[in-house]
């Protein structure tokens, strides 16, 4: 009988990976899990000067406090409305192209179309809300500009809330839908190929084998997929509302990340914003729970 090893005999054998992984650990230890100990300035009266070990502690009325703040609501109610419509427009689109991606035969023309499709994801926020101003804007925008030459009048993409929230989902969803196929893509290369010869011999269309073959054999992705995406309505990144927004449209492009950066950033309300940014990961945790419930009740396996 071979006698077990020991869990150095691996920790050496394979040291040189390990290695490797320090600097990932390193990553996540000093930039995730320390900053956790500033969760409580959350429940203090913050002082900077004192520190967090010196400021007096507060309870739960930095909570109240905020609660009670018409414009934290309004924050609140502008992210779940954007994130919504995103999600809404996004997650269909980007399975639709990922089907799309996926029957495409021509194979340099397959990753010339994703090489395009994934490039808008790595360019800043700063160039996408530039582009976007060029675009939509009400005097001398390109948009705008075509369409008076059409006869139609210019439309306030960037200064009427309604046509902003349009803008919005538009360049979120321009900018991310060629990345959220990549996850798709990997698992459609996966569906068995015996599969789709006994539906075309059984005289199936190329419709016909994407919706009873492809779908249900990658439903368990797109489930995961959805949860992990719903399980993020409260929160939005700063730089989009923040570098696409207004005073004109303050009423729906303020969001908890904007108005957590005036709070922290600009008023030095350091207690407040930690208390937003805590209400924030605590409601997600808690949509999570209750996506993954809901998919085990419909029978989906989750992720959880």
């Amino acid at each position: 009988m071979e006698k077990k090893k020991s869990i150095w005999y691996y920790l050496y054998r394979d040291k040189w990976l390990y290695l490797m992984l320090v600097p990932v650990i390193l990553y996540y230890f000093i930039f995730k899990y320390l900053p956790m100990g500033g969760i409580a300035m959350a429940f203090q009266d913050f002082n900077m000067f004192k520190g967090i070990f010196g400021s007096k502690f507060a309870g739960l009325s930095v909570f109240k406090k905020i609660f009670t703040q018409p414009q934290f609501w309004n924050s609140v109610k502008n992210t779940l409305i954007l994130n919504l419509l995103t999600l809404v427009v996004s997650f269909p689109f980007t399975i639709i192209l990922s089907l799309i991606l996926n029957e495409i035969r021509c194979t340099w023309f397959k990753r010339l179309s994703q090489s395009l499709l994934y490039l808008p994801h790595f360019i800043s926020w700063v160039v996408v809300a530039g582009i976007a101003v060029n675009l939509f804007s009400l005097n001398g925008g390109t948009v705008n500009n075509v369409l008076n030459v059409m006869g139609i009048k210019s439309i306030p993409f960037l200064s009427d809330k309604y046509w902003w929230i349009f803008t919005y989902v538009i360049c979120s969803v321009w900018k991310e839908i060629g990345w959220g196929t990549i996850i798709y893509l990997a698992a459609l290369t996966g569906v068995d190929e015996s599969l789709y010869e006994a539906a075309y011999l059984d005289g199936a269309t190329r419709m016909q084998r994407i919706i009873y073959v492809t779908l249900p054999m990658v439903k368990p992705v797109i489930v995961t997929m959805l949860i992990l995406s719903v399980s993020k309505m409260m929160t939005i990144g700063l730089d989009a509302p923040l570098l696409l927004g207004n005073s004109k449209v303050m009423e729906v492009s303020e969001v908890l990340s904007t108005y957590v950066y005036r709070l922290g950033i600009e008023k030095a309300q350091y207690s407040p914003a930690t208390a937003v940014g805590l209400f924030q990961s605590v409601v997600n945790i808690a949509i999570l729970f209750m996506a993954d419930r809901f998919a085990k009740a419909i029978g989906e396996e989750g992720i959880l």
